[in-house]
């Protein structure tokens, strides 16, 4: 985050188990056979999406997704009547157990290069709520307000084709053309080219998996690789947003890019 935030993620899912086996007393054979073990039982995730407000930073809100296999993209900036301005982001994976989780590895993209961090929070997987701490920054969240996004409905390529009109972390303008296939173009207000391609999960999820390739220069990272997710979100004012997050192989730098139509 800015100057006054140094770091948010998430965490993925665990399985908790317990077994218990009972048998008979002593003085012989009873004749009844030992009870079955119960089946392992598994511990709510905090898998999802959520919304809400950040305190001791320069950014008030932030939007927070957990993928099935533990991935977490917490996205921070203000929020307007119309947008969410990104600020930047924290990816990272982590570990979840009976409503509490942490993340060691959460990288902060706010930053060039990206900064370390760490978090610690609760969570209710009933409610879907979440709420933590990250040195002076308090968080606290739930289902995104005026957002119409369900996390549970399959990605639709045919919903985010087209053209997109972008603005990245830094504010510059990104003409974005995703084709039917998932297939895009990018190019920059300073003339910074990508490609790649934006595809549903496997996991069925309403989230879509990135790959892109930065052109040569003037792109700071040209020539070079990353990955990572793109969210498609109804608004309640009828329009759609479009958010994309990206980092690269050694998760050192980071993009994204955000806007509606």
């Amino acid at each position: 985050m800015s100057s006054a935030y140094s770091g948010l993620s998430l965490f993925g899912s665990a399985i908790a188990a317990a077994m218990v086996l009972s048998g008979c007393g002593g003085g012989g054979d009873s004749g009844t056979a030992p009870s079955a073990p119960p089946a392992a039982v598994a511990t709510p995730s905090a898998e999802g999406v959520y919304g809400g407000t950040l305190t001791g930073s320069t950014s008030n809100a932030f939007n927070l997704l957990v993928l099935e296999n533990g991935d977490a993209w917490a996205i921070y900036g203000t929020q307007s009547a119309t947008l969410f301005g990104v600020a930047g982001f924290v990816q990272g994976t982590g570990t979840s157990s009976n409503g509490s989780f942490s993340v060691p590895n959460g990288k902060d993209f706010g930053y060039s290069p990206a900064q370390a961090g760490s978090l610690t929070a609760t969570y209710n997987a009933t409610a879907k709520t979440i709420s933590g701490t990250l040195g002076s920054v308090t968080f606290s969240g739930g289902p995104i307000p005026g957002s119409l996004y369900n996390y549970d409905t399959a990605a639709s390529l045919s919903a985010i084709s087209g053209s997109w009109s972008t603005r990245d972390l830094t504010g510059a303008s990104i003409a974005l053309n995703v084709a039917a296939s998932g297939a895009f173009t990018a190019i920059s207000g300073f003339g910074c080219q990508a490609t790649g391609t934006i595809v549903p999960r496997a996991s069925g999820k309403n989230v879509f998996n990135v790959t892109l390739t930065f052109g040569a220069a003037p792109c700071a990272l040209a020539g070079q690789s990353a990955t990572g997710i793109a969210v498609l979100s109804p608004l309640a004012s009828g329009r759609t947003q479009l958010l994309v997050t990206a980092v690269d192989s050694t998760r050192t730098y980071g993009t994204a890019a955000i806007g509606t139509r």
